[in-house]
């Protein structure tokens, strides 16, 4: 039997996505085991194919052994309210930093954004060597603890044998190719946010001030609008003033890729092999039109309130079937 974290009011304490509400929870170690820590996700809305999708990306992640995912398991049983049964996902937990507050703490040490920015292409060549797109890649669904990278979050996740199906999600609106739809569901579907996240740490690395004036509490230094207003929007033109090279031809590879088909860009290895493949002149304006300016989606939070818990959560007589 596992014991949810309650919050101040005995209540248990949620935190919400846009497609499943975690609650975090602890299962007692017995004689020469330790005590577990688990993400319980509880869907939002139902998914008619979602046990087949979790078995298929079960199988596949057992059988390539990637070292940047958790344990899981998908209990179509899992909760039971009053007569009804709801499925859930038991995950292990993540302990870390989520990548935008890791980010945040190491602003001053260059050195830091670096390593996690080599470890990043890492990360992203082995899922495309391993065909797994995770299909969210986002600062919510990346942890960071020590030297390692942890992803987290797997219902939009792609593996070979989910081939022909469409998405059951798009992804974060502020690192996903702005065309993208449910339609595109394939191994390509990562390569637009992971050279958002890439191009991102590359810039904090040599001006951290991009960090004040674009993050939002809800991004890197990217938002959606950004990517519909090539060259237009602020960011573009302060990435400009960096004057590095690499930042400029980075730039210029995601506008090219704002360009193309979702299912049709390069991916991240790609792009830095071939940097001079995107002169920066050719694709990014260099000035900004003083009439069309983007706007950010939000200012920076100060806190993030706590998500309202689910209805069917407040009822009485629920069952934690997570632990059969």
């Amino acid at each position: 039997m596992v014991t949810l974290e309650l919050d101040r009011f005995g209540m248990p304490k949620p935190a919400t996505g846009a497609n499943a509400v975690v609650y975090k929870a602890k299962e007692p170690g017995g004689f020469l085991s330790f005590k577990k820590t688990w993400a319980i996700r509880c869907f939002l809305r139902p998914i008619s194919d979602h046990a087949e999708r979790y078995e298929a990306i079960s199988k596949h992640l057992g059988k390539v052994r990637l070292p940047y995912d958790v344990n899981f398991r998908f209990l179509k049983q899992g909760i039971q309210i009053r007569s009804s049964w709801f499925p859930i996902v038991k995950m292990q937990w993540a302990d870390g930093d989520l990548l935008h507050s890791h980010i945040e703490k190491h602003l001053r040490y260059p050195a830091a954004l670096a390593a996690l920015r080599a470890k990043w292409v890492t990360l992203v060549r082995h899922l495309e060597a391993a065909q797994v797109a995770h299909g969210d890649l986002q600062h919510g669904n990346i942890m960071v603890r020590g030297g390692s990278i942890h992803l987290v979050d797997y219902d939009g996740m792609w593996v070979p044998a989910l081939r022909g199906r469409h998405a059951t999600e798009i992804g974060h609106r502020a690192y996903q190719h702005p065309e993208r739809s449910a339609q595109d569901y394939g191994q390509e579907i990562d390569r637009f946010s992971a050279l958002v996240i890439y191009l991102s740490l590359a810039a904090l690395e040599r001006d951290v001030s991009l960090w004040e004036r674009f993050h939002t509490g809800d991004n890197l230094i990217f938002v959606r609008e950004d990517f519909q207003q090539l060259g237009r929007s602020p960011i573009w033109q302060h990435l400009r003033r960096i004057e590095s090279r690499e930042i400029d031809q980075l730039a210029a590879a995601l506008a090219a890729m704002v360009q193309q088909h979702p299912m049709k860009v390069g991916n991240l290895d790609s792009v830095l092999k071939n940097p001079a493949s995107y002169p920066a002149s050719s694709k990014v304006p260099t000035s900004i039109p003083a009439s069309t300016p983007a706007q950010r989606v939000a200012a920076k939070p100060a806190r993030v309130p706590t998500p309202a818990v689910p209805s069917w959560m407040k009822k009485s007589g629920y069952r934690d079937h997570s632990d059969d």
